[in-house]
């Protein structure tokens, strides 16, 4: 009866997981559920914890292990024991000393194998046989373009047209210039209806619009063309490789184009502001002043320089070629523009617009042939400066 009433008399300390309170609590009710007096949370009174019960201050620390209440029969395995460990400790120690001799014996052993075996230097290697034969000649495969009209000459131009990239690239810009074209045609149309309406002034200004937008297309895309026709000619080459290039590449590329233009028509725009009708001849200048000015902003790589002493001074030793390209040019201008009024005076200018894709046709063919035969006559000033500078160095040789 004594034991059981100190055994219900046990308590230990439980804390409420909500609010930390500590809690003193039976033992004897471990397991029941009781309720937190400070937040009201039940909770289940847990087992006590195990306290670890540290030795006295009395009891010997030097014996923590209890070294002393062992057995004295135990002495042998003890020793054996020691024996192992230390025998395992001077192993370890012999090899620790003997791993720089292992490295030496290991080196020496490479060594002499390195001896034994050739090595790959020593071993006469068969020589490399070139991927490209010995004579070959990058500039082999170049032609030349001289500015002559000859009707072996025309039928090389004739032929430059049967490329599969420059039809599909004439039909393409044909197209576009055929839009434009028409949405001009129209945006003056009805911009010259009369009585004018709200609906006119609208469809004037929408074709206005568009037409601006696609016509700054069309010139991109006709610069850049124009140009690479211009540079592949006049470096020989009559393989077109068409190169896939990004919109900005062919903006900077139909900079060229147009600021040839825009240096050859600042005559013409300064008088036009003035009057129109004295201005009108001065379009023979910009006529005369553009494939200078094209070729030398190409001489320099800068748009903003049209002069280059190369090619203003072809002007002088190469007249007669300069002469044979104005006539043949301007020839082929009249051509043009004859075909673009017969077309016109035909259709009428009731059907103006019906006469757009004809007209853009004619436009961007005739552009194409400027551009080869503009790149001939670079091809004359290219070789006039290789000749130069040839004979330049044969002199400096000669003076040496």
């Amino acid at each position: 009866m004594t034991e059981r009433s100190s055994s219900s008399s046990k308590t230990h300390d439980v804390t409420c997981p909500v609010c930390s309170t500590r809690l003193t609590v039976l033992t004897a009710d471990t397991g029941r559920k009781m309720e937190c007096p400070d937040c009201g949370h039940i909770l289940t009174i847990t087992k006590p914890e195990k306290k670890l019960e540290l030795p006295s201050e009395e009891e010997d620390i030097e014996d923590i292990y209890g070294l002393k209440d062992v057995d004295d029969s135990h002495d042998e395995a003890r020793k054996k024991l020691g024996q192992n460990l230390m025998s395992q400790a001077e192993k370890e120690i012999r090899e620790q000393a003997e791993r720089p001799e292992l490295h030496k014996r290991t080196q020496g052993a490479f060594e002499e194998r390195r001896r034994a075996e050739p090595l790959d230097d020593d071993v006469p290697s068969k020589p490399r046989e070139p991927l490209t034969p010995i004579d070959y000649d990058p500039r082999a495969k170049l032609v030349e373009f001289p500015i002559r009209f000859s009707p072996q000459e025309l039928s090389r131009d004739v032929g430059l047209f049967t490329d599969v990239g420059l039809l599909m690239r004439w039909v393409f810009l044909s197209l576009f210039t055929a839009m434009v074209l028409y949405l001009a045609i129209n945006a003056v149309f009805y911009s010259n209806v009369t009585p004018p309406t709200f609906m006119s002034y609208m469809a004037s200004l929408t074709c206005t619009f568009l037409s601006v937008c696609l016509g700054a297309v069309a010139v991109v895309f006709l610069g850049s063309y124009f140009l690479f026709l211009t540079m592949s000619i006049s470096s020989g080459m009559d393989d077109f490789d068409w190169p896939e290039l990004g919109i900005f590449d062919r903006v900077m590329e139909a900079l060229f184009f147009v600021a040839g233009l825009f240096f050859a028509l600042i005559p013409f725009a300064i008088v036009a502001t003035i009057d129109l009708t004295l201005a009108l001849p001065l379009l023979a200048l910009g006529f005369l002043a553009f494939p200078v000015a094209f070729l030398s902003l190409l001489d320099q790589n800068s748009i903003i320089t049209p002069w280059s002493n190369t090619i203003v001074f072809s002007l002088f030793k190469l007249t007669s070629k300069w002469l044979m390209f104005y006539v043949a040019t301007f020839f082929l201008a009249i051509a043009v523009g004859g075909f673009g009024y017969m077309l016109y005076f035909f259709a009428g200018i009731e059907r103006l617009a019906y006469i757009a894709l004809p007209c853009g046709v004619l436009v961007v063919g005739g552009l194409m042939i400027y551009s080869i035969w503009l790149g001939r006559m670079s091809w004359e000033i290219s070789a006039l400066h290789g000749e130069e500078r040839e004979a330049e160095r044969e002199a400096k040789e000669a003076a040496k």
